[in-house]
């Protein structure tokens, strides 16, 4: 090799070395970005699911007014999974209870099956008699009210809670042929879906009868149902028989 073609080289490798050199400094100088949305691997990270429910049993407790409690069993897949939440919703005569269970994504958890049971009350005062269905999950079954489980005189000052869209039913004695008959009032909470007065079954003059209301939770907050039982063309005194109940709509 010529004296000029080892200077080429030798100056060619000087300039390849440099650029490389060049490019490292320029990296060296770059600064990570940092994003305070994501979060660190692990924190806050969880598996929601639909727990495994196996069977229900449905327990309508011996008292007044009626109450109804549902007994889910199933399983947890790994130590590491948990119950998260309940919910209880119903549409007409069906009750649907929502079970979910959490785990940690990356746990190393055993890997043994976890039985759980959960107790979980339906409202069903105010409900009328029929059957009603409950679903959990996937699992179904049904009761059924043998007599209603309406809202009577015996509430008066009493209180339940309710969601939006569910109903119940008031039923207060009345005795028009005295002339007497129940004023109603609610909040704008709640809806007077029906408004009927029952005769007695019976023929014996001046027997008294009841007077019955459906009403519709239709917005949140505390709700309330008055009602006034007097004749129509006379002016309150505030000695009158009177009813109150109170609904916590959420």
């Amino acid at each position: 090799m010529g004296k000029n073609s080892l200077n080429r080289v030798i100056i060619l490798s000087i300039v390849i070395t440099l650029v490389m050199l060049s490019g490292c400094t320029e990296n060296n100088d770059v600064q990570p970005v940092v994003d305070d949305n994501v979060s660190e691997p692990n924190n806050g990270q969880f598996i929601y699911q639909d727990a495994a429910v196996e069977d229900i049993d449905i327990m309508i407790l011996e008292s007044f007014p009626v109450q109804v409690m549902v007994n889910a069993r199933g399983y947890l897949p790994d130590g590491c999974t948990e119950i998260d939440s309940v919910t209880t919703s119903k549409a007409r005569n069906t009750f649907t209870i929502s079970i979910t269970t959490i785990r940690p994504a990356d746990a190393i958890c055993t890997q043994a099956i976890v039985p759980f049971e959960e107790s979980i009350p339906l409202n069903v005062l105010g409900l009328k008699a029929g059957t009603y269905d409950v679903k959990v999950n996937e699992v179904s079954d049904s009761f059924e009210l043998q007599m209603d489980n309406a809202i009577h005189e015996g509430f008066d000052g009493a209180s339940m809670e309710l969601k939006t869209g569910d109903t119940f039913y008031v039923k207060l004695n009345e005795n028009p042929t005295t002339g007497f008959s129940w004023k109603m009032n609610t909040t704008d909470g709640l809806a007077v879906v029906s408004d009927e007065y029952i005769a007695p079954d019976t023929e014996l003059v001046g027997a008294g009868g009841v007077h019955e209301w459906e009403i519709q939770a239709v917005a949140t907050g505390t709700q309330k149902v008055t009602a006034v039982y007097m004749r129509s063309w006379e002016n309150t005194t505030g000695n009158e028989q009177r009813f109150e109940f109170t609904v916590e709509v959420v």
